[in-house]
């Protein structure tokens, strides 16, 4: 390209564009910390809507933190509650199973969980003890299950003392299930 054509090019030039070119500055290049910032705050938002979400839907399906299980009716376990203290109860025993007896709440004692009339499971664990007919107390072992020797009756009036249970949906017979510590015949 030889003088001539140059300058004829240049004149065809806006002005506005030659300004721009020579008073063209670089943007000032954003710090490191504010673009990995913005990501994590977008993660943030991200991980607290998830959360959010979930227990808002736990909590239309019932299965929040009121212990009313599913509404759906099929029985699945909200989750197991432990109480600050134990709380005693007076249940009928209804069905003997391996390693608890269903029941049927006669006394809701100081219980503020199960009303009269609840329909539970009463299961043994490791820890449960057992004032038998005798006198003695019999520590129940699950791995080696032996409700036969605690001899009750169906109809027997027992006092049971827990401070774990799992809640199901009000209806769903006998899902309820109370992880008894200390269980005896009611005088």
């Amino acid at each position: 390209m030889n003088a001539k054509k140059f300058s004829d090019a240049m004149s065809e030039l806006d002005s506005k564009y030659i300004d721009e070119a020579l008073n063209y500055k670089k943007k000032a290049k954003k710090p490191f910390w504010m673009k990995w910032g913005a990501m994590a705050a977008c993660l943030c938002l991200v991980v607290v809507s998830a959360l959010t979400i979930s227990d808002l839907q736990d909590n239309l399906s019932g299965q929040g933190t009121t212990g009313q299980g599913n509404p759906s009716g099929e029985g699945t376990m909200e989750q197991v509650y432990t109480l600050p203290q134990a709380e005693t109860m007076s249940v009928e025993l209804v069905e003997w199973s391996v390693d608890h007896f269903k029941g049927i709440v006669v006394d809701a004692g100081d219980n503020s969980i199960f009303p009269a009339d609840a329909e539970l499971s009463v299961v043994f664990d490791y820890d449960t003890e057992i004032l038998l007919e005798d006198g003695t107390i019999m520590v129940f072992n699950p791995d080696e299950p032996d409700t036969d020797s605690i001899g009750w009756k169906e109809g027997t009036i027992v006092t049971v003392k827990f401070v774990s249970y799992d809640e199901y949906r009000e209806g769903n017979h006998f899902y309820n299930h109370v992880y008894a510590s200390y269980v005896e015949v009611k005088e």
